[in-house]
């Protein structure tokens, strides 16, 4: 009986210490987090705003972090095809994916995916929103927006803008043009590069994009900028600038620029992402590329991001609906 007893009071310390090993074995486990570099997917191609945004990220939060971040291209469909693949990764915090909002916003709209945004990914970061621009060539005869505005009341459908495909740069013209009361004949480009060659080479009357890129042709006059979606410091002195709020346009159509996660991180890991990502938008390297770029930082994480996203869909939703543009429905 006395054998029993002890070899049953054995049995339990046995299982105490083993269970005291595994809790305190898993502790460690998570306090190690990262072991090894973490990569940063990109979304869109090599070079543009968002990889060179990344790359400046990545340098200011790898001292947080003690790891390198690596970061590799996914371009396509403007960040669907990267975030179609980012549902399937683990979330074990090593796979993360910058990219605009377009994935989020407005591809769901326009095409069928292979992902639902709200329901298969983690919306885990704002990082800010790029200014935009609504520009003419240097010697177009359009000094003002309002002249812009008014030539095309006067020209049915004769005014041409150029624009990145399916971006905030044509459903804001959507809403404005139908606000004013004049039409357009859209010209959609790959990106803000072409689009910018597009003005400067007189191919389209007016073009949507990121602020930064025509920042060397405003200072050199060979580019006006008519309509903005706020202030551009470096526009200051050639010639008039009118923003949204001048002009009474109550809606919002930012571009964002956001960090997309695999849903399912573990509380720990995300706190340590989260700090890491923190202090690099804090990094001088980093503050320095926003400049550059015209991006102002905007860190948002949680269900205020979820919302704001979710109500920026929505307006697209709407938007796009105005284009003739949504699945299903399109002209």
């Amino acid at each position: 009986m006395k054998r029993c007893i002890a070899r049953n009071i054995l049995i339990m310390v046995v299982a105490i210490v083993a269970g005291i090993s595994f809790l305190c074995s898993d502790s460690l486990a998570q306090a190690k987090f990262p072991t090894r570099p973490i990569n940063l997917w990109v979304g869109l191609p090599p070079g543009g705003s968002a990889d060179i945004l990344a790359r400046a990220l990545a340098e200011g939060a790898e001292k947080s972090l003690g790891q390198k971040i690596v970061v590799i291209s996914k371009a396509g469909g403007g960040g669907t095809v990267a975030t179609s693949l980012l549902k399937n990764e683990k979330p074990d915090g090593y796979t993360l994916l910058l990219t605009t909002d377009t994935a989020i916003t407005r591809a769901p709209h326009i095409s069928e995916l292979q992902y639902d945004p709200f329901k298969d990914v983690d919306h885990f970061m704002l990082i800010g929103r790029w200014k935009t621009v609504w520009t003419v060539k240097g010697d177009s005869q359009f000094k003002k927006w309002s002249d812009m505005v008014d030539w095309a009341k006067k020209n049915k459908d004769q005014l041409t803008f150029g624009y990145c495909s399916a971006s905030s740069f044509y459903f804001g013209m959507v809403r404005m043009s139908k606000k004013e009361g004049f039409t357009f004949k859209g010209v959609p480009y790959a990106c803000d590069g072409p689009t910018m060659t597009a003005v400067l080479g007189g191919h389209v009357m007016v073009g949507g994009g990121t602020a930064a890129p025509y920042r060397s042709h405003v200072l050199a006059n060979n580019v006006r900028i008519l309509l903005s979606d706020e202030k551009i410091a470096y526009a200051a002195g050639h010639g008039t600038q009118t923003t949204f709020k001048d002009m009474k346009y109550d809606f919002d159509v930012p571009l964002l620029a956001i960090i997309l996660a695999p849903k399912g991180m573990p509380d720990n890991v995300r706190k340590t992402l989260e700090k890491a990502l923190n202090d690099g938008m804090n990094s001088e390297v980093f503050k320095k590329l926003a400049q550059d770029q015209e991006l102002a930082p905007q860190p948002l994480t949680g269900k205020p991001l979820f919302d704001y996203l979710k109500k920026t869909s929505a307006t697209y939703e709407e938007l796009i609906k105005e284009a003739g543009l949504y699945k299903g429905e399109k002209k």
